[in-house]
């Protein structure tokens, strides 16, 4: 963006690469991480979340980890096509004709700087999640970040094993076929979008889509209309139970029998009152004729019931 003239649309920019080195080399190494291709770092932190995913099963509920753990994978399969679109359409290919600017220029020292060191972390930091690469608390060997973590995660290992809630599947040894399978699904995701963006789309010259591929392209473009569903279920239904709750909770029952029927009560209450505050001697002699003849009539009656 800062090369770009703030550029933010990644549909104008394009062949960043050869004006853009430092920028597309660090991009570059972070796409491949965080798709998950070995032996970078998002390879094993990734894996080992779908692996724990996998190999755990909840009492009662043993369908849970199994299904996060393909929901998992079809997320990653999503994040290594959605990432090398992303590169592609950024750094190779023929810089967009409507480019905000007509060249690039690489960012100065300080943003370089951290491009560089945080690719830097994402090759070495795959020290952190080699398995069975270190000793263990027990004396067994585990990922670095497992032992380093083990310590926090003795607790939350007893109390689970109390309760018999989790039970953990063919933890033994180092699970190569989740390995592979994980990397396989980052390569099928990484190359389906090399082949989309880089080949197959550059080769059509403007010609339209064949009707099922531009159905899903639409779909895709208008983000599988999740805003509209979740506008639909959610927003609409709570603006509506909303306005409801303000129109005649808040509005009729608080405001117009609570607050305003308590005024309204005593301000007639204070009407019919006042008229017995006149002023008038004579009227007040009137009153006072009457309750006694009242009170009279009252003590007769009791006294000859």
């Amino acid at each position: 963006m800062h090369g770009n003239g703030d550029e933010t649309d990644v549909y104008r920019l394009g062949g960043l690469r050869k004006e853009m080195r430092w920028t597309w080399a660090t991009f570059g190494i972070a796409t491949l991480a965080i798709t998950g291709i070995v032996p970078l770092s998002g390879f094993f932190s990734k894996d080992a979340i779908l692996h724990g995913a996998h190999t755990t099963e909840v009492n009662g509920i043993p369908w849970v980890g199994h299904t996060v753990y393909w929901i998992g994978l079809f997320g990653a399969l999503c994040t290594a096509f959605y990432m090398t679109r992303l590169y592609v359409l950024t750094f190779e290919g023929k810089r967009a004709a409507d480019a905000r600017v007509p060249h690039a220029h690489e960012s100065g020292f300080r943003m370089v700087f951290v491009l560089v060191f945080l690719a830097f972390l994402s090759v070495v930091g795959v020290i952190w999640g080699l398995p069975d690469a270190f000793p263990g608390p027990a004396g067994e060997k585990v990922a670095l970040m497992e032992g380093y973590l083990a310590p926090a995660m003795i607790l939350a290992d007893r109390e689970a094993s109390l309760y018999e809630t989790v039970k953990h599947l063919h933890d033994a040894g180092i699970p190569w076929g989740a390995y592979i399978l994980a990397w396989a699904v980052a390569v099928v995701g990484g190359a389906a979008a090399w082949l989309v963006y880089r080949s197959w789309l550059p080769s059509r010259g403007g010609k339209p889509l064949p009707a099922p591929i531009a159905l899903f392209w639409r779909w895709a473009r208008h983000k599988f209309y999740v805003d509209e569903v979740y506008d639909f279920l959610i927003i609409r239904p709570f603006t509506l139970l909303s306005k409801g709750l303000y129109k005649v909770v808040d509005g009729g029952i608080i405001d117009g029998v609570g607050v305003g029927g308590t005024a309204l009560v005593l301000k007639r209450a204070g009407a019919w009152l006042r008229y017995t505050q006149t002023g008038n001697a004579q009227n007040y002699a009137t009153v006072m004729a009457v309750a006694l003849l009242v009170s009279i009539g009252v003590v007769l009656t009791w006294v000859l019931l």
